[in-house]
């Protein structure tokens, strides 16, 4: 497979998803190629997809090519080379995004692959061939990393930014809940306090539980999920549509009904050391085995071109 990336390269000490996708692919054996979106001509991208079997556009909201983006699918298609659009963002039910479904010419590629799952009908509905991708994490970042309490001392942390507009009232309510809970046991992280890269993983080894949430969406949950769970961290999150069939449930994680703080405590209270380990080792197994970018690329080739 020869495979042209669309995305956003960036080093490693930032979040950079589209680069582990890419990575993912080289894992595969296949022949990647990651182009920048932003400001990028189309007549380049049209020129690096000649003679490849697949453009990936992994979109940044932002990020577009300069010229005609429509010409540039339908002449990169006509010569042969199968396009895909991909993202992990929830799209339905948000305001700033839903109205923009089916407009962008990034969903007019062949095939649209993003984290919302819940909404197919939806999709179908404004002209979107869309098909469900639950959020994978990049092999480089599988596996447990040694704690750093000094830097990290937080007992429970959360990791991620509070948009009332897209996370809803239950992200506020998690985390008043945990400052009251926890005090300065508690500690977030996010747009204030970024962590990414190699600090992440010391971060999650660090804290005794990772509060996880998702803006609520059946079929839908971030990839905190799964960079929570790959890189041997404790997650609880609340229960979710499609979750179990996956395999993320009580064998790797703690899960909770949105809202019950108080039985949520009650079962972080009552963890033993030896149940915590138990759990984030079939955690760290069940990543490395259905969760990774290499596992999403094949589901894509599967789609795409009946194989793989």
């Amino acid at each position: 497979m020869r495979v042209v990336v669309l995305g956003a390269p960036r080093p490693l000490h930032l979040n950079r998803w589209k680069d582990c996708l890419t990575e993912g692919g080289t894992e595969l054996g296949w022949d990647m190629l990651h182009l920048p979106a932003r400001d990028i001509p189309a007549e380049e991208v049209v020129a690096a997809c000649r003679g490849a079997d697949l453009l990936i556009w992994a979109r940044t909201h932002g990020h577009n090519p300069t010229g005609d983006i429509p010409r540039m699918l339908c002449a990169i298609e006509d010569n042969g080379t199968a396009t895909v659009g991909l993202h992990l963002d929830l799209y339905w039910g948000i305001r700033g995004r839903e109205p923009q479904i089916g407009m962008d010419p990034w969903w007019s590629c062949q095939w649209v692959f993003t984290a919302d799952g819940g909404h197919q009908a939806e999709f179908l509905a404004r002209g979107v061939n869309h098909r469900w991708l639950p959020p994978p994490l990049g092999r480089r970042w599988l596996g447990r990393s040694k704690p750093d309490r000094r830097r990290f001392p937080g007992r429970a942390v959360f990791v991620g930014s509070y948009v009332p507009g897209i996370h809803g009232q239950h992200r506020a309510d998690l985390l008043t809940w945990a400052q009251r809970q926890y005090s300065y046991r508690f500690q977030q992280y996010g747009r204030s306090r970024p962590v990414w890269g190699a600090d992440l993983g010391t971060l999650y080894a660090s804290a005794e539980v990772v509060l996880g949430d998702s803006a609520p969406a059946a079929r839908y949950w971030s990839d905190r999920m799964v960079c929570t769970l790959g890189r041997g961290g404790l997650l609880a999150h609340p229960r979710t549509e499609g979750m179990t069939e996956l395999g993320l449930t009580d064998d790797v994680m703690l899960t909770y009904e949105r809202g019950d703080f108080r039985g949520l405590g009650e079962r972080i209270d009552a963890l033993t050391a030896a149940r915590r380990r138990e759990l984030t080792d079939a955690a760290i197994t069940l990543v490395e085995e259905r969760h990774l970018w290499e596992h999403r690329l094949r589901d894509i080739q599967r789609e795409v071109f009946g194989c793989g």
